[in-house]
């Protein structure tokens, strides 16, 4: 196998920036990869430099904007992902100067209302551990993730509902009550049940159903004279 030019390394590093910014690290091993010599590697390397191809302080920097802006990743998170990127452990110092406490607690609280949306509908207990789970996977300190869900307004106010919609969830209780009373009625009747033992066994079949109280007696009332029959 013909050796790579300097040349043709250097069209291969450029090429390999044109997908996105690169640490040095991700770069070096890439062009390793390629069998490239390591005296042409350093070459290239230093070539990058110079026109500010690549610059690892710049893409920490732009990292965490965009990580404020795109991913809202946590400080241990981002830090994580930095690492396995190849930028250095002295160059991670600065992170916190990047992306401040402040910065990371509104990033978390953005991610808690955005997922509390979601969650919708469900128990303040169920909300609390999907937040918490999320959250810590996110890479957001366990501390920052308790004051932030302890914070946030899980009991959702019950919404009062117009006349016109009352009415269609009434009628729709009412249709769904009727379909449940035939149902049971044929069930119990087809076991030998009549009379008020009838009754009994249906009112029972409907409140497992979680029906109101009264509007099952309204309902049994209204047809007392058929299972009295």
């Amino acid at each position: 196998m013909a050796e790579i030019t300097r040349e043709k390394a250097m069209d291969m590093a450029v090429k390999y920036l044109s997908f996105k910014s690169r640490t040095s690290s991700e770069m070096i091993e890439y062009l390793k990869k390629k069998n490239i010599d390591d005296k042409i590697i350093a070459d290239v390397m230093e070539k990058l430099g110079e026109y500010r191809y690549i610059d690892d302080v710049v893409y920490l920097k732009n990292y965490v904007e965009n990580n404020r802006h795109l991913n809202y990743y946590g400080s241990r998170r981002m830090n994580q992902d930095l690492k396995k990127r190849g930028i250095s452990d002295e160059l991670l110092l600065s992170l916190e100067d990047l992306f401040s406490k402040d910065d990371e607690y509104q990033c978390c609280e953005m991610v808690a209302k955005k997922n509390l949306r979601v969650l919708k509908g469900q128990t303040s207990a169920q909300k609390k551990k999907k937040l918490y789970d999320k959250l810590g996977r996110m890479g957001y300190p366990t501390e920052m993730v308790l004051e932030v869900i302890k914070s946030q307004v899980l009991e959702e106010e019950p919404q009062e509902l117009s006349e016109d919609e009352l009415a269609y969830e009434e009628q729709k209780l009412s249709e769904k009550l009727n379909r449940d009373y035939e149902k049971y009625l044929r069930a119990h009747s087809r076991k030998g049940a009549v009379g008020k033992e009838l009754m009994f066994k249906i009112k029972k079949s409907l409140m497992g159903r979680g029906y109101p109280y009264a509007l099952i007696n309204e309902k049994l009332e209204a047809k007392r004279e058929e299972l009295d029959e």
